[in-house]
């Protein structure tokens, strides 16, 4: 599970002409923090969650789930003409909602740092590999350099 939240955030702020800053001083909250939640290093806290959701005019769960990215112009449009409209954001009240939303998040943020992981793994092997190459070379210059 990729970083949707954090892609759908920066894909409908760029797409509405938001800059961090400007969306950064809507919320209330640092520039950093919003460039944070956008790569998934943090996980805004609901009630921030809940302001971007209302300031981009989609929900929580599109934020969450959405992809956006796949959609053309016009159905975005009409996708944040419909939101405009239906204000059922989800009912929150309740601890246990809260704490699945936060749940899904922290699983999103978990996947992400798995792919992070498996990126450094391969990294480490190549360079590790490279280092042996490197090895032969040196011996097989110094057996050269005795001849």
């Amino acid at each position: 599970m990729e970083n949707k939240f954090g892609f759908n955030l920066r894909f409908l702020r760029k797409k509405q002409k938001l800059t961090l800053v400007s969306l950064a001083e809507v919320l209330a909250i640092s520039k950093s923090a919003v460039a944070d939640y956008e790569v998934g290093k943090t996980i805004p806290p609901l009630d921030v969650c809940q302001k971007i959701a209302q300031t981009l005019g989609v929900s929580i769960k599109d934020l969450q789930e959405g992809n956006f990215a796949a959609l053309t112009e016009v159905q975005l449009s009409e996708l944040l003409e419909s939101r405009k409209e239906d204000n059922s954001e989800a009912d929150f009240s309740n601890t246990n909602k809260q704490l699945a939303f936060q749940n899904r998040l922290l699983l999103q943020q978990i996947d992400g740092l798995k792919i992070q992981l498996q990126l450094v793994r391969q990294i480490v092997g190549s360079k590790e590999s490279e280092i042996r190459s490197l090895k032969t070379q040196v011996v097989l210059l110094e057996e050269k350099l005795k001849d």
